[in-house]
C-alpha cells in the first residue's frame, strides 16, 4: 500500500491538519526534479555553444565519485547550481514553486517564493549523539566528505531545490510544536487522573470502614433513602424504614485483612511505579489529604467515573502515539523518495540531525504514560489483572477508527426484504383505502389516515437517518466520539437499518390490515391495528433481551431520558440537543398523539370530537420539544458561567418557535374569522422562520462565509466533491421553513392533507440540516484539535497555578471537574503563549546569526 493513502486511513480526522503534508511534499520533489532536470539541459547547451567539453557537474555524480568538499564547492561557485535561469535562445528554467502543495516555509510573513535558504536547524547544528551510530563512517565510505546535512544542503542544490528542505524543515517544526503542545496537556491530564485515584484510595478506605461498621440493613436503607423521592411523608418514611430494618441482615463476605492489605498495597506499588518513571512535570503526590470526609454512599459512582476517565486517557494516549510513529515514518519516506529522485544520499544525514533528536523520536514520555495507564487500571479496577485490563483499555482505541470496513451482507439483505414488503403492503394499502366500498363501510378512514400518518413521519425519519450515517461514515466525520457511542458496541449504517426497515414493515402491515379486512365481519377492528403497532414499538424498544442491538437501544433510552428532563438534572452534551432538535421536526407526530388518546377514549365516534383546534393539548405537546430545547439554552448559558450570550439567543429562536404554535392554535381555534388572531399568527410565523433559517445557515451550518473558495459557503467543505448541493441545501431549508404558507390555500376539506404535506417536509428539511449540521461538528473538532471527552470527575481538581492566581483564587472551592483539555485553563493558556513567544524569539536570533555569518562568508 502506499504510504499516502495509509496516512490518509490512519489518520485521526480531528487532527488532520497536524499530520505530515505528504502529497504536498510529492508534488515538491517532482518540482524540484523538473528543475534540475532543466538546469542539467541548460548547462549541456552552453556548454555546446562555447565549444567546451560537456560539463560533468551534476551534483549526484560528484558524490558517487566522492570528490571532494573543497570541489565540491568549487562547483558550485563555477556556474554550477547557484548560476542564472537563463540560456542562451532558450526558455527560462522554471523555478520550484509551492503553489498548490499546502506547504510553508519558515516565515509566511514573507513571500514564500523568495524565501531564505537558511533555516533555524541549518543555523545550529546540533552536537548531540545521533540516532544512527555509524552515519559518519557510512559517510566515507559512500564517497561523502565529512560535513554535515547543513553543508551538504548548502552545496549541493540551489536556492530553487533548497526549497523543498525549508518546507521539510517547517513541516518538522509544525509537527514538533503540535507534539510538545499534545503531549504536555497528556502529562496534565494524567496528573490530575494520579490526584483523583489516591483521593479513591482514601475515598475506598472510609467505605470499607464504615460498611464494616454499618450493619447491611442499615447501609441498605441509606442507599435506598438517597434514591427516594423528598415528597414521602412521615408514615411513608417510616413504613419504608422498617421494610428495610425487619429483613434478614445479610451476613458479609469474608474477607481478609490480608487481601484488602494486598489491594493497598499493589496500589500504593503502582503509584511509586509512576513516580519512579522521572516523566518531567508530571505530578504523582496529592498535594494535601482532602479536608472533608467522603460519602460511603458515593464511592461506587466515583470509581465508575474514573474508571472512564482512565480508558477515555488511554484512548488519547494512543492517538497521541499513533500520531508520533505516522509522522517518524513520513519523514524517512519521503527522504527516501527524495533521494531516489534527486539520485543524493542526504536521507540518513538529514534525518538523524534534524528528526531523529527530537522529542518526536527521543520523547519516551507518552509510552511511559501507556504503560503507566495499564498498570493503574490493572491495580485499581481489575484486581491486579495486567492481561484483562490491557485487553479492556485496548477495547477502547477503536472510537478513533472510523469507517470500520465491514460487510453486513445479512444485515443488507433483511433490511431489503422489509423494506420491499413494506412498500408493497403500503401501496395496496392505499390503494384500498381510497376505494368508495372501504370509505363507506369504515366511515373513520380520514381519522385512521391521520393517525397512520402520524406514526409513519417518524419510522420513515429514523429509516433516513441511516443514509445520514453513510454520508458521514463516507466523509470520514467521527460519529462515535461526538454521539458518545460505546466503541464497542457501535453499529454499522447496515445494522442501524435493521430495526427502523422491521418497525415499518410491522407499521405497513398494520396499514394493510385495517383497510383489506373491513368487508370482513370476524374481522378485528381497524381501529385497533394503529395501538397494536405503538405498543410493539414500545416493546422493542425497552426489551430487555441481549437482542436487536440491546446496547444501541439503551443508548437512544437514556438519550430521550437526558432529554426529556431538559437539562434540569443533568449537563447538556450534543446528543442531547441534537436528539432535541429532531423532536422539534416532529411536532406533527407529537400533537396527534393527543388525537389519538382522544379517538380511543370516544370509541372512534362520528361526528370526531378530537380535532387538533378542540383542546390546548394540542400545541403543549407540540411546543415541548422547544421547550425542551430552552431550558437546555438555559442549562448550557449557566454552565458556561454566563459567559456565552450566544446560548441566550438560541433560547430566544425556541420561544419564538413555541409562540408560533401556540398562536397558530389560537388561530385554529377561532377560525377563518378571527383576523387579529390570523394576524399576530402571521406575525410570529414570519419572526420565528426568519430567525430559524438564519440561524441554520450562520450557526449550526456555518454557512455564508465571506472569504470561503465557493462564494456563500465556507473554508472547509466535508462534501466537497458534491459542493453545488450546499446551495441546494440552502435554497430548500429557505422555502421549508415558510412551509406555512400552505395553510393559506385550499378549503377546510384539505387541512388534514396540508397538514401532513407540510410536517413531511419538515422531517426531510431535517433529514438534509443533520448532513450539514454534524460536519460542521466534526470541523469544529477538527479546528480545535479535539479527541478526548470532557469527562466529569468526581473530586476537587487541584490545578497548577501561578503565585497570582493563588493570591487570586484562595476561596476557589473547585466544584466544577472535568478531564479535557487541561491547556483551556487561564494559567496554561499564559504559559504557553510565552512558550511560544519565546520560540520565535529564539528562532529569529538564530536567523540573524545565520545570515551574518552567510553575509561574512560571502565578503570574504
Amino acid at each position: 500500500m502506499k504510504f499516502a493513502r495509509y496516512l490518509e486511513e490512519n489518520a485521526v480526522d480531528e487532527w488532520r491538519r497536524a499530520y505530515i503534508n505528504y502529497r504536498g511534499l510529492k508534488k515538491l520533489i517532482k518540482r524540484v526534479a523538473e528543475h534540475r532536470a532543466a538546469r542539467e539541459a541548460c548547462k549541456q547547451i552552453e556548454a555546446s555553444s562555447n565549444g567546451g567539453q560537456t560539463v560533468q557537474s551534476s551534483a549526484s555524480r560528484l558524490l558517487a565519485r566522492g570528490k571532494s568538499h573543497f570541489f565540491l564547492r568549487g562547483a558550485r561557485q563555477d556556474g554550477g547550481y547557484g548560476a542564472t535561469n537563463r540560456c542562451e535562445g532558450q526558455p527560462q528554467v522554471p523555478e520550484v514553486s509551492l503553489k498548490g502543495t499546502g506547504l510553508g516555509l519558515l516565515d509566511e510573513n514573507r513571500d514564500a517564493e523568495v524565501e531564505t535558504p537558511y533555516h533555524l536547524f541549518f543555523g545550529k547544528p546540533t552536537n548531540e549523539p545521533m540516532r544512527m551510530d555509524d552515519t559518519e563512517e557510512s559517510a566515507e565510505e559512500d564517497g561523502f566528505p565529512n560535513m554535515s546535512a547543513t553543508e551538504m544542503i548548502s552545496q549541493l542544490f540551489d536556492e530553487e531545490e533548497q526549497k523543498f528542505f525549508l518546507a521539510l524543515d517547517n513541516e518538522v517544526q509544525r509537527i514538533l510544536q503540535f507534539y510538545l503542545e499534545r503531549e504536555h496537556e497528556a502529562i496534565e491530564r494524567l496528573s490530575t487522573l494520579v490526584e483523583q485515584l489516591l483521593e479513591l484510595a482514601e475515598h475506598r478506605r472510609e467505605f470499607k470502614a464504615k460498611t464494616k461498621k454499618i450493619p447491611s440493613g442499615q447501609l441498605g436503607l441509606q442507599r435506598l433513602l438517597s434514591k427516594v423521592p423528598r415528597g414521602l411523608d412521615s408514615d411513608e418514611m417510616h413504613r419504608l424504614k422498617l421494610s428495610v430494618q425487619n429483613r434478614e441482615p445479610q451476613k458479609p463476605k469474608e474477607t481478609s485483612s490480608s487481601d484488602e492489605d494486598a489491594g493497598d498495597k499493589r496500589r500504593a506499588e503502582v503509584m511509586e511505579h509512576i513516580q519512579n518513571l522521572h516523566i518531567n512535570e508530571l505530578r504523582t503526590v496529592s498535594p494535601s489529604p482532602s479536608s472533608r470526609g467522603h460519602d460511603p454512599v458515593e464511592y461506587k459512582a466515583a470509581r465508575k467515573k474514573l474508571r472512564s476517565a482512565v480508558m477515555e486517557n488511554f484512548r488519547a494516549l494512543e492517538i497521541l502515539n499513533n500520531y508520533r510513529i505516522l509522522n517518524r515514518t513520513g519523514f524517512t519516506k519521503i527522504l527516501k523518495k527524495f533521494d531516489k529522485t534527486m539520485q543524493s544520499q542526504i536521507m540518513h544525514k538529514y534525518y538523524d540531525e534534524r528528526v531523529a533528536n527530537t522529542p518526536l523520536v527521543q520523547s519516551e514520555a507518552v509510552p511511559k504514560m501507556l504503560e503507566a495507564l495499564e498498570e493503574i487500571f490493572a491495580s485499581y479496577f481489575e484486581h491486579g489483572d495486567k492481561k484483562r485490563a490491557r485487553d479492556i483499555l485496548r477495547e477502547g482505541a477503536p472510537q478513533t477508527f472510523i469507517a470500520r470496513v465491514a460487510s453486513h451482507y445479512s444485515s443488507a439483505f433483511r433490511t431489503g426484504l422489509c423494506l420491499g414488503v413494506a412498500l408493497c403492503l403500503t401501496i395496496e394499502g392505499l390503494r384500498y383505502a381510497m376505494e368508495d366500498r372501504v370509505q363507506s363501510e369504515l366511515p373513520q378512514w380520514q381519522q385512521l389516515l391521520v393517525v397512520y400518518g402520524m406514526e409513519f413521519i417518524p419510522t420513515l425519519f429514523a429509516l433516513l437517518f441511516g443514509l445520514n450515517l453513510i454520508a458521514w461514515q463516507r466523509v470520514r466525520i467521527n460519529t462515535v466520539f461526538i454521539f458518545e457511542f460505546d466503541a464497542g458496541n457501535a453499529l454499522e449504517p447496515w445494522q442501524y437499518f435493521e430495526l427502523p426497515a422491521v418497525l415499518l414493515l410491522l407499521l405497513s402491515i398494520c396499514f394493510y390490515i385495517s383497510f383489506t379486512t373491513v368487508l370482513s365481519p370476524s374481522a378485528i377492528a381497524p381501529t385497533t391495528w394503529p395501538l397494536v403497532w405503538l405498543v410493539a414499538f414500545v416493546l422493542l424498544m425497552v426489551n430487555p433481551l441481549p437482542i436487536w442491538h440491546k446496547s444501541s437501544r439503551m443508548w437512544f433510552l437514556r438519550t430521550l431520558a437526558r432529554v426529556a428532563n431538559g437539562g434540569v438534572f443533568t449537563s447538556v452534551e450534543f446528543r442531547d440537543f441534537f436528539v432535541g432538535d429532531e423532536l422539534n421536526s416532529l411536532a406533527y407526530s407529537l400533537m396527534n398523539l393527543w388525537v389519538l388518546g382522544c379517538e380511543y377514549d370516544h370509541g372512534w365516534k362520528l361526528p370526531s370530537h378530537c380535532s387538533t383546534s378542540a383542546s390546548w393539548w394540542v400545541p403543549v405537546l407540540g411546543a415541548l420539544p422547544a421547550l425542551l430545547r430552552l431550558t437546555q439554552c438555559f442549562r448550557r448559558y449557566a454552565d458556561s458561567n454566563r459567559m456565552v450570550p450566544i446560548h441566550l439567543i438560541n433560547a430566544a429562536k425556541y420561544a419564538s418557535s413555541v409562540l408560533n404554535i401556540f398562536f397558530y392554535f389560537h388561530y385554529r381555534h377561532h377560525g377563518s374569522h378571527g383576523t387579529v388572531a390570523m394576524t399576530l399568527w402571521i406575525l410570529f410565523a414570519s419572526i420565528n422562520s426568519a430567525f430559524t433559517c438564519s440561524w441554520d445557515l450562520v450557526m449550526d451550518w456555518n454557512l455564508l462565509q465571506s472569504n470561503a473558495h465557493y462564494p456563500l459557503l465556507r473554508s472547509h467543505l466535508a462534501y466537497d466533491d458534491i459542493w453545488p448541493m450546499y446551495y441546494v441545501a440552502m435554497a430548500t431549508n429557505l422555502l421549508i421553513r415558510f412551509i406555512w404558507i400552505i395553510y393559506f390555500f385550499g378549503g377546510p376539506a384539505s387541512l388534514p392533507l396540508r397538514s401532513f404535506v407540510a410536517a413531511l417536509l419538515e422531517m426531510l428539511r431535517r433529514w438534509q440540516w443533520n448532513f450539514i449540521r454534524l460536519e460542521n461538528e466534526h470541523l469544529g473538532n477538527a479546528d480545535s484539535f479535539k479527541i478526548v471527552r470532557d469527562l466529569p470527575l468526581p473530586y476537587p481538581v487541584r490545578r497548577r497555578r501561578s503565585s497570582e492566581d493563588e493570591e487570586d483564587d484562595d476561596d476557589d472551592d473547585g466544584k466544577s471537574f472535568v478531564l479535557g483539555s487541561i491547556s483551556s485553563g487561564s494559567a496554561d493558556k499564559q504559559k504557553n503563549v510565552q512558550h511560544t513567544i519565546d520560540t520565535l524569539e529564539s528562532t529569529k536570533r538564530s536567523l540573524e546569526d545565520v545570515r551574518r555569518k552567510q553575509s561574512a562568508s560571502s565578503t570574504a
